[in-house]
């Protein structure tokens, strides 16, 4: 019993630092969120002047948008991870 609390208190208290932590990157960042508008923004356009079809430019800027974030974030985490070494 007090083995299971144990654990469950470690599990919250890593989930609880890892929330933290998720939101002190937002804080040193903050217009992080409205980034987001404008990376589907830049995916719809871009996947509409390559096609003509409603259902294409669908499944174009989904694709865009997974690509152009990741690209993004791999960016992102490159320069925190950089920034915190200093």
């Amino acid at each position: 019993m007090i083995g299971e609390c144990m654990f469950l208190m470690h599990g919250l208290s890593t989930w609880m630092f890892s929330t933290v932590h998720l939101f002190g990157i937002f804080d040193s960042i903050p217009s992080v969120f409205f980034g987001f508008p404008l990376v589907l923004l830049a995916s719809v356009v871009f996947a509409a002047t390559h096609h003509e079809s409603p259902d294409a430019i669908r499944w174009a800027t989904i694709h865009w948008t997974i690509w152009i974030s990741g690209i993004l974030g791999v960016v992102f985490l490159l320069v925190y991870v950089l920034s915190q070494g200093a």
